[in-house]
């Protein structure tokens, strides 16, 4: 028996079989956070390029400012988008623009029932009269 308890065979394999989970799990949460900060950072480029838009086109529509904010969405997944919203104001006598985009990622975890990542970029910006 103590031959047996000694016998340190297939230590390593029972160590891996404990670590293993931990170590899917912490890549699969780095990976998860990874892509809503690319999504993130990718909406919020394209809102300031809508913005962008509307200020040197003070006469774009909202369909064209819209269209201008889509076409700038690189690397994100166009199903995603619920709302692109572009709206136009004056505050104190000066124009302003205000472009909201409303987003869904979905997760990519497996074997969990997921809930979508609502994500929301909104930025305002004055306009030339």
């Amino acid at each position: 028996m103590r031959t047996f308890a000694r016998d340190e065979k297939g230590a390593a394999v029972v160590e891996f079989a404990l670590a293993i989970p931990v170590l899917i799990t912490l890549m699969v949460g780095i990976l998860q956070f990874g892509i809503v900060l690319h999504t993130s950072g990718g909406l919020r480029h394209a809102v300031g390029e809508g913005l962008r838009f509307a200020k040197i086109n003070p006469h774009a529509t909202t369909a064209q400012v819209v269209a201008e904010t889509r076409a700038h969405l690189d690397g994100i997944d166009p199903a995603g988008i619920t709302a692109i919203d572009f709206q136009r104001g004056t505050s104190n006598g000066a124009q302003f623009g205000r472009l909201t985009i409303n987003y869904q990622a979905t997760p990519v975890i497996p074997f969990v029932p997921r809930e979508v990542i609502a994500l929301s970029e909104t930025r305002q910006a004055y306009l030339q009269n």
